[in-house]
Formats: structure tokens, C-alpha cells, sequence
């Protein structure tokens, strides 16, 4: 899984956030939570920690609940990264868990090198995620595990047009080392692809996503438009969101968000999200 994605739309504010503190040791904490007409929910906590003005420290933590009734399920995650700035290039790293122990989970590296100057940055990315899929739980006396793994590679761009104007892009694209199909128990991943809140860290073929975003004073205003293909049943999902990132006071910003998706495989769905953020020295 990608680090952008937790959830996407609220690590992409939290990315321009980092990016204006980016030459101070400070600290960036927050809350928040979405919720879609699928029935989907989600909350999470997260914070950026400079521990030096090149060096800064993540940690993601989040629970989310899809599909309704008997087919609903709740997954975890957890993850932990590093970046280091070398001026102009970077690094970032991170590891992760993320899922159900009795359904689907896995364990995630990745890395990232970029390049970043006050105009552009560049990344190309590398995800490695190690997947546990645990089926007969209720028939066999003991459960049984496949396991596979995913690797998936990438990149992201985001550039600036003037002082108040950026775009961004990004995409990934994912290999198994199974056919997702072919593994028992599938029909209990398509709960997966209810909505995007399931669809956020699971099993995908890519998802590529394009963004601009505009400041009106103290104020940011973006317009994004995201695909998603799902390896479970190769079902497609287009979307269109846009937020608006306010202050509150000195120290504190609010995010609300709105996306509208389409998918052949769960019809139509609209996801609110609401974030709070923290941000001192």
C-alpha cells in the first residue's frame, strides 16, 4: 500500500501541509473520519514529527468498516515511515500492516526516491506487500492460509504554476504473484469492492490519479479526478472529489472533502470526509 492512501484524500492534504513545514522541526498531528452511502465508515489518527528540519518521522493508524449486515468487515491499519531530504533528492521508507487476520491481511514495505525544489517534485515509487488470505474458518477444523504477494511501481508529480496555483499526478500499477481469481474465498473479497473506503488498501490492478489545487489566501481549494481497477473482479471506478483545507486558528487547520464514484461492479457512491489538523514548532 502507498502512504497516499491513508486515505488518499487526507494524506494528499496532509502532504501539502508537510510540504510548507518542510524547513522547520516541527510537528504535524490529526483526526478525522469519512463515511460513504455504501455504508462504509472510517477514522484515523496521524502525525508528521520533524526530528530534524531534512528529516521527518509518520505514523498512520486507521479502522474501517465496509459492506452492511453478515457481509460487513473491519480492517486495520497501521503504518510507520521515515523521509530524509538530501537536497534536492530524498528518500522515504515505510513499513505496514494492513487488514483481517481471518479474511486478508499483509504486511507492506516500500520506498520512494525524489527529487523536490520549490517548483517541482518528482518521486518514483516501489510497494511490496505480502498478503495472507485465510479461508474454511467456519467449516475446517483448522484454518487454512494462501499466501501471495503484490509488487507494485510507480511514480508521483506535482509542480506549481505561480505562486497559488499546483498540479499533481500519480499512478501505480500492481503485479501478483497469483491469479487473485483463482484463490479460494473470493467471493468474500468482493466486499472489498463495495465502495472506495474498501477498495482504499486492497487488492488493485492500478489506480492513477490528477489533481489541481489553488490557494485563496489562507485557503486551499482542489479539484481531483481518480481511477481505480480492482484485481478481485477487474471492476473499474472513476472519480471526482474536491476539498477545501481552512484554518481554524494559528495552529489548526479543517478539511472537508466530497467524491462522487462510479463503478459498474457497486453502482454510484458519494464519500464525505472531515479532518482536523494540529501543526506547531
Amino acid at each position: 500500500m502507498s502512504w497516499s492512501d491513508l486515505p488518499i484524500v487526507a494524506a494528499a492534504i496532509l502532504l501539502l501541509t508537510h510540504d510548507a513545514a518542510a524547513d522547520s522541526d516541527g510537528y504535524i498531528l490529526g483526526f478525522g473520519g469519512e463515511a460513504d452511502t455504501a455504508g462504509g465508515r472510517a477514522v484515523a489518527v496521524f502525525g508528521d514529527v520533524g526530528v530534524t528540519k531534512d528529516t521527518w518521522l509518520s505514523a498512520f493508524l486507521a479502522r474501517t468498516r465496509t459492506g452492511n449486515g453478515p457481509t460487513s468487515l473491519d480492517t486495520d491499519l497501521a503504518d510507520v515511515a521515515i523521509d530524509h531530504w538530501f537536497r534536492p533528492l530524498g528518500i522515504r521508507l515505510g513499513v505496514a500492516y494492513w487488514g483481517d487476520d481471518e479474511v486478508l491481511d499483509s504486511g507492506d514495505l516500500r520506498a520512494s526516491i525524489y527529487f523536490r525544489n520549490d517548483a517541482l517534485s518528482v518521486s518514483a515509487d516501489y510497494e511490496r506487500r505480502n498478503f495472507d488470505l485465510t479461508f474454511g474458518t467456519n467449516v475446517l477444523p483448522r484454518p487454512r492460509v494462501a499466501e501471495f504477494h503484490g509488487d507494485g511501481y510507480g511514480a508521483k508529480a506535482r509542480f506549481a504554476v505561480g505562486d497559488a496555483t499546483s498540479f499533481s499526478f500519480s499512478g501505480m500499477g500492481y503485479h501478483y504473484s497469483r491469479n487473485i481469481n483463482l484463490q479460494p474465498n473470493i467471493d468474500v473479497l468482493r466486499v472489498f469492492s463495495t465502495s472506495r473506503l474498501g477498495l482504499m488498501n486492497s487488492l488493485l490492478d492500478y489506480r492513477f490519479s490528477a489533481g489541481i489545487d489553488r490557494s485563496l489566501g489562507l485557503r486551499i481549494v482542489d479539484l481531483r479526478l481518480e481511477r481505480w481497477q480492482t484485481a478481485i473482479d477487474q471492476g473499474r471506478v472513476d472519480s471526482i472529489g474536491a476539498g477545501l483545507l481552512a484554518p481554524v486558528n494559528q495552529f489548526s487547520d479543517m478539511e472537508f472533502r466530497f467524491a462522487y464514484d462510479y463503478s459498474e461492479t457497486f453502482g454510484k457512491t458519494i464519500t464525505l470526509s472531515v479532518f482536523y489538523y494540529f501543526f506547531g514548532t
